[in-house]
């Protein structure tokens, strides 16, 4: 995945454009995971948005194995991408549902997916297996001792969650779509330090071998990227490895600021 000279505007309140990316660069290799790092309002979960065409750009091109995304359909194109925001979006269904929205549907001889209740066996237990791993890779499994398990209705018609309960169901849907392309903003911000930590040890072992792209906010988070990209001013100031960057006054800063905001 790259972009290639980026740019991304919002209008301000007199009507104009106000840049918020401008001629981005940066190229992900394959099952690479790379942490956008910058100071509030530099452009992180913007150029996040860019990728499956939340927003569109103003500038440049986001290429997916070549592939100009811009010209992709949008089921063709987030088809190939999971995400996990820092505020999730739960629909009005299970956590079952829930969590396997982005699974891809067993197809019958007809072509049409097939009903879950009309599943064999190994289906159904293949369906199982996903959700399983995907709750505990995501530290999820307060969701078994939901009052129906999980088959609790949750969302707007459902069982009210917590922001932290909430986050880790949407980093498990994520997790259990196996996407070509991860992105994930913020996604651990509601967390405690423990449960933070399990989960980034989790995604070590998840993310191999998926292409990532995440904001950090965190140290521990970095923690998961074999790249760091610092923005600054809506730019790619800097790549390299979290050490490297750590000789940049900047970056340093960066990092110190984030975490006495959390303390």
């Amino acid at each position: 995945m790259s972009l290639e000279g980026v740019g991304f505007s919002y209008p301000d309140e007199a009507g104009a454009e106000a840049p918020v990316l401008r001629g981005v660069d940066l190229r992900l290799r394959p099952g690479e995971t790379v942490a956008l790092v910058g100071a509030t309002g530099s452009g992180k979960s913007t150029l996040l948005m860019l990728l499956p065409r939340l927003y569109e750009a103003d500038a440049g091109r986001i290429l997916l194995d070549g592939r100009n995304a811009a010209e992709l359909s949008l089921d063709e194109l987030r088809g190939q991408i999971a995400v996990a925001f820092e505020e999730p979006t739960l629909f009005s269904a299970s956590v079952r549902q829930n969590v396997l929205m982005g699974v891809p549907d067993v197809v019958g001889p007809d072509g049409q997916p097939v009903p879950d209740e009309l599943l064999d066996a190994d289906q159904t237990a293949r369906r199982e297996q996903i959700l399983s791993t995907a709750l505990r890779a995501a530290a999820a499994e307060f969701a078994w001792e939901l009052p129906d398990g999980v088959d609790t209705q949750i969302g707007e018609e459902g069982l009210s969650l917590s922001g932290g309960q909430r986050q880790r169901l949407a980093l498990a849907r994520a997790i259990a779509a196996d996407p070509r392309l991860m992105l994930l903003d913020d996604p651990l911000s509601a967390l405690d330090t423990r449960t933070e930590a399990a989960i980034v040890d989790n995604l070590r072992r998840v993310l191999t071998g998926t292409t990532t792209l995440l904001t950090a906010h965190r140290p521990s988070t970095v923690a998961l990227a074999d790249r760091v990209a610092l923005l600054r001013d809506g730019r790619i100031a800097a790549v390299g490895t979290h050490r490297e960057l750590l000789a940049l006054p900047e970056y340093r800063y960066v990092m110190s600021a984030e975490e006495a905001t959390r303390g």
